[in-house]
């Protein structure tokens, strides 16, 4: 999650969106958010119904239940079971299968399924369907930090992995399920950099590699 602060576009009919004064057709910006999107700023269509903002179930500071500092089951220095560092089955480095350096059907270097630069249907740039900066209703997540503010997108791509997008569709690296409920996270280099763990539906907790809480998904 490195990009910083981007803005979902404005809704005719969301009362909380506004136009920014002196600029004609502007980008919009939600209503207490920390600053304006820049004019050509890659902005993504994300749908109320997944919005943070606008819905508060899928808001964890607005449901309890989704906040790792509130449920301790999202917790994984709280939940040992959640916690790579103590079950080596979560462990990149301790478990082959899950290390891409290891296992070459995770290694998008290795294997062009999984490669949106040589397969075109999972590349964003190449195939609207999946840009949310062209269509609402894409077949992956959204991605937050923890000022609710939009920093990338997912693409599925079979059962044991899925690809990471920067909100600009820049290629951030491959995830690897380690189970339904726990993936783990690799850049570019297929260094392993952090995290991620299901809270329902939609929603993932997303933890760097010290299990500081980072963002999370819709």
């Amino acid at each position: 999650m490195v990009l910083q602060v981007y803005q979902t576009r404005q809704s005719r009919n969301n009362k909380a969106l506004r136009r920014r004064p002196g600029l004609k057709n502007a980008p919009a910006r939600v209503k207490g958010a920390g600053r304006w999107p820049e004019i050509g700023e890659k902005v993504m269509i994300i749908p109320s119904s997944r919005n943070p903002r606008a819905s508060s179930s899928k808001n964890p500071f607005a449901t309890s239940s989704l906040n790792p500092r509130a449920t301790s089951s999202l917790n994984p220095r709280a939940t040992s079971s959640k916690n790579p560092r103590a079950t080596s089955s979560l462990n990149p480095r301790a478990t082959s299968s899950l290390n891409p350096r290891a296992t070459s059907s995770i290694n998008y270097r290795a294997t062009s399924s999984i490669n949106p630069h040589a397969t075109s249907s999972l590349n964003p740039r190449a195939t609207s369907s999946i840009n949310p900066n062209v269509t609402s209703n894409i077949p992956g997540l959204y991605l937050f930090d923890l000022d609710c503010q939009p920093t990338g997108f997912t693409v599925p791509v079979n059962e044991r992995v899925f690809l990471r997008f920067a909100v600009t569709a820049d290629f951030l690296g491959v995830a690897v399920f380690a189970r339904d409920d726990f993936a783990v996270i690799f850049d570019l280099n297929n260094d392993w950099i952090g995290y991620w763990i299901h809270a329902r539906d939609t929603s993932w907790m997303c933890f760097d590699l010290d299990g500081n809480w980072m963002g999370f998904t819709t």
